[in-house]
């Protein structure tokens, strides 16, 4: 990736992420990187294009590094406890990006290839939980009344650290991801295992995540 791309990723998602990609012109974009209207569009075909790509590439990596991190874990609780402890971390650590990949797809145009394209994408990555969770019910080592809204409740807890966790708060992120597990497990009834912890180099790599001080 050109140090230039690069810039125009970063800006785009900071920009996205605080005022929102509607509010966001490519001359705001322009601006932030210190380039002209034609010099954006030398390196990206149009707003939606830049958003396409930067949700594309944020789907696949979580996906990946998901697939990743599960690897080894056959237990159903082991495989639950990595996949709340992997989303919560991820959400905290790239709170931008996150927020433009959990909270754009809006803006792509319905019906679109890319549209359709980041709805697949992340329908895979969900199809993680759905089946873990359905392998522990299948199993009779989680007690779930209705697993769909069990999942996206558990999902939309892990996915709020980016808007609250701050590293200077009063807890760290592996109190955060622990506790998270004990409420995750209790939702399944299931009694808490020993997990390894917050592993960072299982996480995705978002190198045009603005920096958290801007």
């Amino acid at each position: 990736m050109t140090d230039a791309k690069l810039r125009i990723r970063t800006a785009a998602v900071l920009l996205f992420a605080r005022q929102g990609y509607a509010a966001t012109s490519i001359r705001d974009l322009a601006r932030e990187v210190d380039m002209t209207n034609a010099g954006i569009y030398h390196h990206v075909a149009s707003k939606e294009a830049l958003l396409a790509e930067l949700m594309r590439e944020g789907h696949r990596e979580l996906i990946d590094s998901t697939r990743k991190a599960l690897v080894g874990a056959e237990h159903p609780a082991d495989r639950l406890a990595i996949l709340i402890t992997t989303l919560t971390a991820v959400h905290a650590l790239t709170p931008m990006i996150t927020r433009v990949m959990d909270g754009e797809l809006r803006s792509l145009t319905p019906g679109s290839d890319s549209h359709a394209e980041i709805i697949g994408l992340r329908d895979a990555y969900e199809e993680y939980w759905r089946a873990t969770l359905a392998d522990g019910v299948d199993r009779e080592i989680f007690r779930v009344a209705d697993q769909r809204l069990t999942r996206l409740a558990l999902m939309s807890m892990c996915t709020g650290t980016s808007e609250w966790y701050r590293p200077s708060g009063d807890s760290s992120l592996e109190q955060v991801c622990a506790e998270f597990v004990e409420i995750g497990l209790a939702a399944v009834r299931c009694p808490v295992r020993p997990t390894a912890g917050l592993d960072l180099s299982v996480l995705p790599d978002y190198p045009w995540e603005p920096p958290h001080d801007l």
